[in-house]
């Protein structure tokens, strides 16, 4: 509850758009009056004007369709429960508020860290800067690469198991500086010319401007080996040939670098609207059939 309350600072009697514990808790706790967001992008975006919010938290694909109703944001902006890049940040940044921030966080431990736009944005490296673990947050990585987390707000133990001092987050990870850096989900390796392949390691590289979301997956090739697809969901409104326009990215990857680039909408699952990568990967080998069958 310290946590959240130094990162979101809410003050009294001035309102709060947001429906998670991130801003609810520390808000009304606060005397912030909370309006939680509507469903459809566009009710959102009336909210954001009528309210003129000093905090706002939406995900990702909330702040997706937000942007592309022409929202104007006022105050801090926050986004998380799924992966913000730095120029979805950007975007968020240039429509208005004051600061933009993503935080990383998760079931057993939350918040863990959080990043502003301008230190994401400056960020050169490969992977996904989170930022600086919180106060009393500890981080490191096992021999494998797993990123571990503990800290006052971890679980003593889950049910039937014995206690654990660390949080095993399922990411992998390195720390830079003492910033944490994602490389991608564990289990989502890929086989690519008998090297493993961390998708989460080059997907920033493909966000370029005009690309709302972009996802590499791989797609089993018959022999032991997968083709490394890049799906890539463009701006509403974007340039069809966005397609030529990654071609520089794309290039620069080397080994990693993609076998093709589908131009699609990206599948997304739960509450929190993550971007599926299952449902990805299989729309991708669907689309390679397709292809191959004409």
């Amino acid at each position: 509850m310290a946590t959240v309350t130094d990162l979101v600072r809410p003050r009294a009697g001035r309102a709060v758009l947001g429906g998670t514990f991130f801003v609810l808790a520390p808000s009304l706790a606060s005397g912030a009056p909370v309006a939680l967001p509507a469903r459809s992008p566009r009710l959102p975006a009336r909210q954001l004007h009528r309210l003129t919010p000093q905090a706002t938290h939406l995900t990702p694909p909330q702040l997706r369709g937000v942007l592309a109703e022409g929202a104007h944001f006022t105050g801090r902006v926050w986004t998380g429960s799924a992966p913000a890049s730095a120029d979805l940040l950007t975007r968020l940044k240039a429509a208005g508020p004051d600061e933009a921030w993503s935080v990383y966080a998760l079931t057993g431990l939350f918040p863990a860290a959080a990043v502003e736009q301008a230190a994401k944005a400056a960020f050169t490296g490969e992977g996904d800067l989170v930022g600086e673990p919180q106060p009393g947050v500890e981080a490191k990585t096992d021999a494998g690469g797993e990123l571990l987390l503990s800290g006052p707000a971890a679980p003593h133990r889950y049910v039937g198991q014995a206690p654990a001092p660390w949080v095993a987050t399922g990411d992998r990870a390195r720390l830079d500086s003492g910033r944490i850096v994602l490389e991608g989900r564990c289990k989502d390796m890929v086989l690519k010319c008998a090297e493993n392949i961390c998708p989460g390691l080059y997907e920033n590289a493909v966000h370029e401007p005009g690309v709302d979301l972009a996802l590499l997956v791989g797609i089993p090739a018959g022999d032991g080996d997968e083709r490394l697809m890049a799906v890539v969901q463009p701006v509403r409104g974007a340039d069809r040939a966005r397609r030529a326009a990654l071609a520089g990215p794309l290039a620069r990857m080397g080994t990693p670098r993609p076998d093709a680039v589908l131009l699609a909408g990206i599948p997304l699952f739960g509450r929190s609207r993550k971007p599926d990568r299952a449902a990805t990967a299989r729309l991708a080998a669907t689309r390679l059939q397709k292809e191959a069958g004409r």
